[in-house]
């Protein structure tokens, strides 16, 4: 009876590392969603079991439906590690026909996905952004031309389609700066508005509370507060009119100390305030700009366009930045043109 038992013990023994063996490399879904709605970001999951961290894997996605990043999101537990990948809507029904899964030199097929895809119900003033836990990081506001304002707004969110972002009050805008770090995506949104609106209010639907949350923000132009953007025209200036007094007040002060004292520190002094008066009635420098140039709102090559320069044009230049000219347009519109587009002669 002891040899029966024996054999037995060996061979539960054996069927327990042979099965431990075979799935000592696997691999299978952690986390799939039920439902999605339209140009949403979400994620799906996949948990390796390996006693290795550094075990090589990738994953092929058959279909016509990728990851918006190529490389996943992991988290290592253990002997477990998390992959995940986010995936974006583009219709009625999110299909992914099969996974191939390359786990140490070896591939491992896992059935595919589908997943039903809702629409969202009407929301007033909906940017059409999906995300959990949306936030305004900061918004800056600057004098666009005489009649508008130009808003630049810093937005951070988790599984967010930012770059979907659309205010319909919006008169022109524009995303800037589209960072995607797993599930955290930041952008910069710049947004054109009439300079009489006080306050912007839009609305998100956040995914945690499956509800529509709206963000208000006020708008209120303080000087210098978008560098791309303020105006830096001096004749601009509310207190130009003050400074050119103070400034003549001081050349003619020191001058009189100078012909009194027969001081030449106060003629220092008086030749320095003049020459800063000066400047109040120096011209701004011209420059010719190609016709057809792009006139953007920001200073990058990637920014919105304003619009396209209609014909020849010599104009007022306000600025220089990074390969950019600031320039006034028609209007009273300013914004920026590309180094290359300014006329030769």
């Amino acid at each position: 009876m002891q040899p029966i038992k024996s054999y037995f013990i060996i061979f539960i023994l054996f069927f327990s590392t042979l099965t431990s063996l075979l799935h000592a490399d696997d691999v299978a879904f952690s986390y799939v969603p039920k439902k999605v709605y339209e140009k949403q970001i979400f994620p799906i999951s996949f948990i390796v079991t390996s006693s290795n961290k550094n075990t090589p894997i990738s994953f092929y996605f058959e279909g016509e439906e990728h990851p918006v990043l190529k490389n996943p999101e992991v988290i290592h537990n253990d002997t477990k590690t998390f992959y995940t990948f986010y995936f974006k809507t583009t219709d009625r029904v999110f299909i992914i026909p099969r996974i191939t899964v390359t786990l140490n030199g070896e591939e491992k097929i896992l059935n595919g996905v589908k997943i039903i895809v809702e629409k969202l119900p009407k929301s007033k003033n909906f940017s059409g952004v999906i995300a959990s836990d949306l936030k305004v990081k900061n918004h800056q506001v600057s004098i666009f031309d005489k009649n508008t304002n130009l808003i630049a707004i810093s937005l951070e969110a988790h599984d967010a389609n930012l770059e979907d972002i659309y205010i319909p009050s919006a008169l022109k805008d524009g995303v800037e700066n589209g960072k995607r770090i797993g599930s955290k995506m930041e952008i910069d949104y710049y947004i054109v508005l009439p300079s009489k609106q006080r306050k912007l209010k839009f609305t998100y639907f956040d995914t945690t509370k499956d509800t529509f949350v709206e963000k208000t923000l006020s708008i209120k132009v303080h000087d210098g507060t978008v560098a791309a953007q303020t105006d830096l025209n001096p004749k601009d200036d509310s207190f130009e009119t003050l400074k050119k007094y103070i400034l003549v007040s001081l050349a003619v002060l020191f001058l009189i100390l100078f012909l009194w004292k027969h001081d030449f520190f106060y003629l220092v002094l008086a030749v320095i305030s003049a020459g800063t008066l000066l400047t109040f009635f120096t011209s701004l420098s011209t420059i010719c700009v190609k016709e057809g140039s792009a006139l953007y709102i920001v200073p990058t090559s990637t920014s919105t366009t304003i619009n396209h320069i209609d014909k020849k044009l010599t104009t007022t230049k306000l600025a220089e930045s990074d390969g950019f000219v600031k320039i006034k347009y028609s209007n009273g519109v300013t914004g920026w043109i590309k180094n290359e587009d300014i006329c030769n002669n």
